[in-house]
């Protein structure tokens, strides 16, 4: 009989679920598809949660490899493989029998098929918690591995360690998740999409886009064009910035849709083949930028702000600028660029 609620520590797993395991601890991983903890991602997300552990739970995970339903784990002293059983979403029986409805779960089993530990649901497990619950619960000596099997026993720390990488590697899964919902979202999008056509940098180019597509997304998820850059994605930081028809305007608060016949002037827009524009040219020579994400922003406000009746003052480019946001606090430099460009303006009018 199936069960409606997760199995509790205690609890034996049925038989048919373990096949091929049974007799060994197993961790049982019920996760949705396309997770996969055999990931350079994963291994770093362990170091970083456990790493200041004590014993086996704190050694440092060098690589996991992944070989059927099993999970070799090499540690900087030493290397596990321990029977993972993973399981998708769509595979009722077993995840019914486990009584997780489609969860994602994590079942620590011992060899007997007793359940010692478990962590069901998409919030993280706390790393230091769980790492003192598998110790606690894998008391008892684990049995023979199935044959095929490298290791024949397995020492507590070794599965405490064991148990603890693969349970931390779950707490990825949400993101993945996460994924597969933004995926199905988009292909429901799909059928409202429509042909947009907009004017980048002089050119028309016409895209599928449903309505409700910022010109952010549409120029760097649609059109490959990805010297705009999202940031806060709300407004506030300005590095979406670009022209439309000569005046500034963030991109993330304007629909595609409502920009067709408007001349769209990106970053990439402004060099002149391999002349770069002024204002970029001296954003390099004024150290206008460190790590250069908000960068392109910067300059379409910059390029734009020079056409517009500001006072001469420093503190004018300031308020001018106020809606760009520099958190590498590069603004000494922002601002001598802009007053360079200009003051140039001026000489040669």
């Amino acid at each position: 009989m199936l069960r409606s609620a997760p199995l509790e520590p205690g609890d034996r797993v049925p038989e048919r679920v373990l096949a091929g395991v049974l007799g060994s601890p197993a961790i049982v991983v019920i996760h949705a598809a396309g997770w996969d903890p055999a990931t350079a991602e994963h291994v770093e997300m362990y170091n970083r949660l456990v790493g200041n552990l004590p014993g086996a739970a704190g050694a440092r995970l060098v690589q996991l490899r992944t070989d059927g339903i099993w999970r070799s784990l090499a540690f900087d002293d030493h290397t596990v493989a321990l029977p993972v059983v993973p399981v998708v979403e769509d595979d009722d029986e077993i995840v019914r029998a486990f009584g997780v409805n489609g969860e994602p779960a994590v079942f620590v089993v011992d060899g007997e098929g007793l359940v010692r530990w478990r962590h069901v649901g998409r919030r993280p497990a706390d790393a230091v918690a769980l790492g003192r619950a598998l110790s606690d619960a894998c008391t008892s000596t684990p049995s023979a591995l199935t044959p095929g099997a490298a290791r024949t026993t397995w020492s507590r720390r070794e599965f405490v360690a064991t148990a603890l990488g693969v349970a931390i590697a779950l707490t990825l899964e949400p993101k993945f998740a996460r994924a597969e919902s933004a995926a199905k979202a988009m292909e429901r999008a799909s059928s409202a999409a429509q042909p947009v056509t907009l004017n980048v940098n002089g050119k028309d180019i016409t895209l599928q886009l449903e309505p409700r597509v910022s010109l952010l997304d549409a120029l760097r998820e649609y059109a490959g064009m990805t010297g705009t850059k999202k940031g806060c994605d709300h407004g506030q930081c300005g590095a979406c910035t670009v022209h439309l028809d000569g005046r500034r305007s963030l991109s993330c608060l304007t629909f595609a849709v409502m920009q067709q016949g408007k001349k769209i002037t990106t970053i990439e827009g402004l060099a002149q083949g391999e002349e770069l524009h002024p204002m970029q040219q001296a954003f390099i020579t004024h150290d206008g930028f460190q790590c250069g994400y908000c960068t392109s922003g910067q300059i379409m406000a910059a390029t734009a702000m020079v056409n517009e009746p500001w006072g001469l003052a420093d503190s004018d480019v300031r308020e001018a600028m106020s809606g760009n946001i520099c958190r590498c606090g590069a603004y000494v430099g922002i601002v001598a660029a802009i007053q360079e460009v200009r003051q140039a303006r001026r000489a040669a009018r």
